[in-house]
Order: structure tokens, then sequence, then C-alpha cells
């Protein structure tokens, strides 16, 4: 058998290693800190060339090559030590992290330190990251932790106020005066109620993209007018002054989404109520700012109020969400510390920028920015006029509706409230019994059918398309309109596409559904 020739590995040469390790050996003299030999694979690991470190002719002005020599130069540890040295690497153009082994050892009889480098800016990298990721973790689960707090409570408060007047209605019937009082406080913690879930819901909408803006032609000072007859009632009652300015408007026709930028408005309107005490003082200003943009008209709208304020810290996360300023003023007001975020989120969507302005017990500005497109045909207010208009209530007599709906509670209070309009209603659990009651029916029995949409058996969209393909032309012709808790754009956009000829939401708004029940009965009687 053929001896195996061992190999020398002391022929190994200190490059042929440096080559293939990560590793730096600098090799210091003790008296001066002269490096009197390094590692070729320094200028691969540290962009500086090894001619530097024996010559001390390195930039001077590059961070970490000055600390390493200042190392160089000062260490002399006794036993093994391990140091750290951080700095910026001109040569790469980026901090660096490095660990620095400094022993003393004998060459021959002469003393040397030898120090080994190590590069350990990716692993510190990488450390930061995830300290930063878990901080950033910790801190959305105690806001949103906050948030349920705060949801917990502001749910209870208005759910408490509604049960609680029911009882003493029920308890106190006979008692006119005592039981509409009641009753209104009922109308008004719901209305609170529902603020909170939508609150919720469009967060959440905003989250998953599924929010849209639905640009149309629109007048600017009548959308402010709007807003201010909504909310003058609520500055009465709460002894606030109440100013509306728009200044030297002259595109007041614009393409915008007249709901979305109402919603902007409500918000930033509802948060001055909340926070500025009685006999304060709140204004809406809208302004036109000169514009480089051809076809475009650059608006902006300010909110501003005497109330509370915020602090500068928290005025810096105002605009995120589940958050609320902590204090004893603002623990006292219910908001589920979602309606800036949503509000910021909307004002961006339309491609505008919203900014605060606050001092602690001066009060608050908030200040919007939106570029929108220009109309240049004049908007018809006719029509928003005579709906904004009082109007006596509309008499349904000799109309016939098909209520759908798999909630027994729905279906009377829809029935009450159809009923009290002149209607004659008939009801229908599911969409299966409604198809076969219309079906069964003379064209024209039914003048339109309520449809719920989720609901067993059959739902209202399956219903909708099987009466669109009955057999009798007339009465697949029947009004058909969605009545439906999914209140969301797609939502109806769905019940559009199913062939059902209008929407309405959950809870009923009375004024809404009266107005929408009108405007197509007419229509299909003038068609």
């Amino acid at each position: 058998m053929e001896k195996k020739e061992k190999f020398d590995y002391h022929e190994m040469t200190p490059e042929s290693v440096s080559e293939n390790i990560n590793t730096v050996i600098f090799v210091v003299n003790p008296e001066d800190g002269t490096v009197e030999y390094v590692f070729e694979n320094v200028f691969r690991i540290l962009g500086i060339p090894p001619k530097d470190f024996y010559e001390n002719s390195g930039d001077k002005a590059n961070e970490i090559y000055e600390k390493l020599m200042e190392t160089f130069r000062r260490e002399r540890p006794v036993f093994r030590k391990v140091l750290e040295v951080q700095g910026f690497n001109k040569a790469f153009g980026q901090s660096m992290w490095l660990s620095l082994v400094c022993s003393p050892v004998t060459f021959s009889t002469r003393e040397r330190y030898l120090f080994s480098l190590s590069d350990l800016t990716e692993e510190r990298l990488i450390r930061r990251a995830l300290s930063e990721a878990a901080n950033a973790a910790s801190q959305a689960s105690a806001a949103k932790s906050r948030f349920l707090s705060n949801m917990s409570h502001d749910i209870r408060t208005p759910m408490n106020a509604i049960v609680g007047f029911a009882a003493l209605a029920e308890k106190n019937i006979g008692d006119d005066e005592k039981v509409l009082d009641y009753l209104k406080k009922i109308y008004a913690s719901s209305n609170i109620l529902l603020g909170l879930i939508n609150e919720v819901l469009d967060m959440s909408r905003i989250e998953s993209g599924k929010m849209v803006i639905d640009e149309s032609p629109n007048s600017l000072p009548e959308i402010f007018a709007d807003m201010e007859m909504l909310v003058t009632e609520q500055m009465e009652e709460k002894h606030l002054h109440f100013h509306v300015d728009i200044n030297d408007i002259k595109d007041p026709q614009v393409y915008c989404d007249s709901i979305h930028l109402k919603q902007i408005l409500m918000n930033l309107l509802s948060n001055a109520m909340k926070f500025t005490p009685e006999g304060g003082f709140i204004s809406l200003t809208l302004s036109q700012k000169d514009c480089d943009t051809d076809g475009f008209g650059h608006y902006e709208i300010r909110v501003k109020d005497t109330g509370i304020g915020m602090s500068r810290e928290f005025s810096y996360r105002v605009f995120e969400a589940f958050e609320r300023e902590v204090n004893s003023t603002v623990n006292k007001i219910q908001g589920t510390g979602l309606g800036m975020t949503i509000t910021k989120a909307i004002v961006e969507l339309m491609g505008g920028m919203i900014d605060v302005q606050t001092q602690q017990g001066k009060g608050t500005e908030f200040i919007v920015t939106l570029f929108l497109r220009l109309c240049k045909r004049d908007i018809d207010p006719g029509d928003d006029a005579m709906q904004n208009s009082p109007q006596q209530k509309r008499d349904f007599s000799g109309k016939r509706i098909l209520l759908t709906d798999d909630n027994e509670l729905n279906r009377e209070i829809a029935a009450e409230i159809l009923m009290d309009y002149g209607f004659q209603v008939e009801m229908a659990e599911n969409g299966q019994i409604a198809l076969d009651m219309l079906r069964q029916s003379q064209p024209g029995y039914y003048d339109l059918v309520l449809m719920d949409v989720q609901m067993p058996v059959m739902n209202g969209h399956e219903a909708t398309r099987a009466i669109r393909k009955l057999d009798d032309p007339r009465l697949a012709r029947t009004i058909v309109i969605a009545m439906t808790a999914n209140a969301f754009a797609e939502d109806q956009q769905a019940a559009m596409n199913c062939g059902m000829d209008g929407f309405v939401t959950k809870p009923i708004d009375v004024e809404k559904l009266e107005e929408t029940l009108e405007q197509i009965l007419n229509r299909d009687h003038k068609s």
C-alpha cells in the first residue's frame, strides 16, 4: 500500500488563510501602537488598504479607521480582552459594529499584541430590526388594548342608556311627557352607538384598501352650507359660538366625493365640539389659494376651536390608530381614537394633506389642503334645495309592499314604519317565500319588494335574480329595493348588479327610506 505523503501545514501562508475567512488579524507593537502586520483581507472587510495601517496614512475623516488606530495605541491588557468598536466607515458609506479580541502574545522573544477583528454589522442590524419590530408590535398591542378598553366603555355607555331608558319608558306608560323624553334619549344614545360602529367599520375598510373615492360635480359652498345646517343645532345645545367663513372662492364648482368630504368636515367639527367647553368658539373656514396646475383648484379648509388643546407629545400621534390622549378631561369623553386616523386616510385618498396646530389650554386648529379638479359647468342646486326644504309627511296610501326579512323584530320595525306612511304590508321570511308569493300574485298587486340581503334558504341577491327571470315580464319588472345592514359601496354595487332598483341601509333612517321609496315609485310611475 502506497504511503500517503503528509502535508506540512506550517507552509501555509497567512495570505492564503485570510482569503477564506472573515476575521482580520492585526499584530501591534506595544511600545508605540504601530501596526506591524495585518491580514490582506482587511480591504475586503473594511474597504481600507493594508498600507494605510502600516503607514498610519488612512483617511483621518474615516471614523472607523480612527477608532481602530486609537484602540491599537491605547489597549494593553494583561489577559485576553474583548472590545467593541462602532463608527461610520467612510469607505463603505455606512456605520459598522466590530468585535476586537485583544491578547498579549510573544513571537520569539518579542512581546506583541494580537487584535482579532470580526464584523458584527449584519448581526447588529438584524437585532436592531427585530428589536424595533418587537417594540412596534408591543406598542400596537398596547394601543389595541387601550382601544378595546375604550370601546368596551364607550359601547356599554350608550347601551346602558338604551336599556335603562327603555325600562323606564315601560314603567311609565301613560305619562306621555316622560316616555317622550326617554325615547329621545334612547334615540340619541343609539346614534352614538351607531357612530362608534361606523368608525370601526371605516377603519377596517381603510386597512383592507376597500375605501374608494367617487368623484362627481359638486358645489363647495353648498357642501359647507349643508354642514352648517347639520351641526348648528348641536353647537347651540352646547352653547358654542359657531362661525362658517368662505373666503374669495372663485371656483366653487369642483369634482369631488361629497360624501367623504362631508365625513372629513363632520369628523373635524365633532372633534372640536367634544373638546371645546361651553361658551367656546369653533370656526369652519374655506379659502382658495393660487394653483399652478391647470384645471385644478387649491383649497384650504380650517377647523379651529378654543378647546382644551393637546400636548406637544400627543399632537405627533393624533393621527395614529387607537390613540387617545390620557388625561382626566379626555377620559370622560367618548371616542374610539379612530376619528382622526380615518380623517387623515380619507384626505390622503383624495390626494390631500392634513396638519394640526395646537396648544394645551388654548385650542386646536386642523388644516386640510385639497387639490380638486374644476368643474366648468354650473351645478343646478334645485334638487338639493327641494330635498332640504321642509316637506309634509308623504302619503303612500294604496301602495302595497312585500317586506322580506328573516328577522322578526326587523320585520316588525319596518312594517310599523311603512304602515305609518300608508303602505299595505305583507311579509315573507326569506327570498324563496317572497319569490313564491310574487309568482302567485297578479301583475301590479305588489308595488315593490323591500328585500333583505342576508337570509337563509334564498338570499336577497338570489331572489332578485330569480324575480328578473320570471315568465311574466310584468312580474319580472317588479321594483326590488335592498334593505340591508351591509352598508358599503361594494354592497350597493352588488345589489345593482343583481337587478335591484334601490338600496337602503339598516338601522333604518326613516327620512331616507321615505325619500328613496318616493323617488323610485315616482320614477316607475313616470316610465
